[in-house]
């Protein structure tokens, strides 16, 4: 398993790349048929609001990304799907989620 963080334009851009992963339909409702965990964290916000400051929130779309069964190259690196990696963020800025105290990949 693998743990990565990514930002995106708009929400619109990041539903595009979680349902290119794969999903299924079944009575009316749309599954995905991936074992990737997906999160949608929405934008985040960019400050600690208080009774004096009202909160203000990124402009850019987060997701997590828990990636399990991915395939490898010659060299044992993982092969994430097409399109992800320019969103991947590096650094963990001011993120508060985790995967069952997993360690994040930047």
């Amino acid at each position: 398993m693998i743990y990565k963080k990514y930002s995106f334009e708009s929400k619109v851009q990041a539903i595009t790349l979680i349902d290119a992963l794969g999903t299924i339909v079944e009575e009316g409702k749309v599954y995905p048929s991936h074992a990737h965990t997906v999160v949608k964290l929405g934008f985040l916000p960019t400050n600690i609001p208080d009774e004096e400051t009202p909160p203000t929130f990124s402009g850019k779309y987060s997701v997590d990304v828990l990636w399990k069964g991915l395939e490898v190259d010659e060299e044992n690196n993982p092969i994430f799907p097409e399109g992800w990696k320019d969103y991947e963020l590096k650094s963990l800025l001011n993120y508060k989620h985790n995967f069952f105290g997993l360690t994040f990949e930047g």
